[in-house]
């Protein structure tokens, strides 16, 4: 950091010239260090810093200009946030209130979001002599992973072909089975597998894990702004178009972004194989409702994982330091309330969900 220090004097001397010319020099030098090092990320690296931060300030202007979801200008949306997230105002109203809170916070978050992190909106552990963008990867995989798609996609053939299975020698074990309908899952045919994201933001995680699945994703998020920019990034990618001569029913993209509330998911009963979360489902203003539509559009046996942001039984509410660290992340990332681990887990058995797996992820070892 470079400090400048100015001094008047009613004596016209030249006394401190010195001084202010070593200041010059050092601001020179600072700014010519920061533009190389700048250019030679843009020249050596896929970072593109410069074509992120010119798209940056153009939208950033699109946003001044009104481009927004929850107010017609940016400084309502400011006044409305900090009003809902004043210490006076309860979490009763926070939550009821939640579709302001979440607009508002994502209306002034996403652009900065897009320019210094990128499209995946969430954290992630971070291996040794892993990129950032590796470990964002690998943490959205690693949740893929458990959603049975590969069950899901074999459980749609049956259903397609009457309920009859193919006849396999008496060799054939159960593994290989398994083994079969795994290599099925890189296939097109994936293609016909449907899943959720509820909370996508801008859809990063969708973009990756429909990626690496190749099963066909819809995105819910509250946040018009979020639904365009999301939908433009899907359009923009020729790997997400489907081959559509091999099964014309397919949608022309394989991935895309709907505006709606989680809480009242605009989707019928029983229309997706599997639904996932990534630290999205915290901005609920009541998780057991929140949950209970997950399960409602998903089909019977269907898998839902989800990353959530919880309370531990370190948490003392009595705690005065406790207490400020719990509002202040709440306040920074648009929350009506934190629940705990045990209220999410109650959450999800009286919507109707059995617990598979869960844990603490703070507690891993990463090496």
């Amino acid at each position: 950091m470079t400090t400048l220090r100015f001094s008047s004097s009613s004596s016209g001397g030249s006394s401190g010239g010195g001084s202010a010319n070593d200041t010059t020099l050092t601001l020179v030098y600072s700014t010519a260090s920061i533009l190389g090092a700048s250019l030679a990320v843009q020249l050596l690296t896929p970072a593109d810093p410069w074509g992120k931060s010119l798209r940056f300030l153009k939208q950033l202007r699109r946003q001044e200009k009104g481009n927004l979801t929850s107010a017609t200008d940016v400084q309502s949306s400011v006044t409305t946030y900090e009003r809902l997230h004043s210490t006076s105002t309860p979490v009763a109203e926070r939550e009821s209130n939640y579709t302001s809170l979440v607009n508002s916070y994502y209306d002034l978050a996403t652009l900065f979001y897009e320019w210094g992190w990128g499209a995946s909106f969430h954290f992630s552990n971070r291996h040794p002599h892993e990129s950032f963008d590796e470990a964002t990867r690998r943490h959205e995989f690693y949740l893929a992973s458990k959603l049975n798609l590969s069950g899901a996609l074999a459980g749609l053939r049956m259903a397609t072909s009457g309920g009859k299975q193919m006849k396999k020698s008496s060799s054939s074990s159960k593994v290989e089975e398994e083994e079969e309908a795994m290599k099925e899952a890189s296939t097109p045919s994936m293609a016909n597998v449907k899943v959720l994201d509820v909370g996508c933001g801008i859809g990063g995680p969708m973009r990756n894990i429909c990626k690496f699945t190749g099963a066909d994703i819809t995105g819910l998020t509250l946040n018009q702004y979020q639904v365009d920019r999301g939908n433009e990034l899907c359009r923009a990618d020729a790997h997400f178009a489907n081959h559509r001569d091999a099964e014309k029913h397919l949608p022309e993209v394989r991935c895309r972004s709907v505006q709606g509330d989680f809480m009242k998911q605009p989707f019928d009963d029983a229309s997706f194989d599997a639904a996932y979360a990534i630290e999205a489902t915290c901005h609920a203003p009541d998780r057991v409702g929140c949950y209970s539509e997950i399960r409602r559009v998903l089909k019977p046996g269907a898998i839902f994982a989800c990353y959530e942001w919880c309370l531990t039984d370190g948490y003392d509410p009595s705690d005065p330091e406790h207490v400020e660290i719990k509002k202040r992340i709440e306040e920074g990332d648009g929350l009506p309330d934190i629940a705990s681990t045990h209220h999410c887990l109650g959450a999800l058995k009286r919507a109707g969900f059995e617990i598979l797996e869960e844990r603490d992820c703070v507690k891993d070892e990463y090496g």
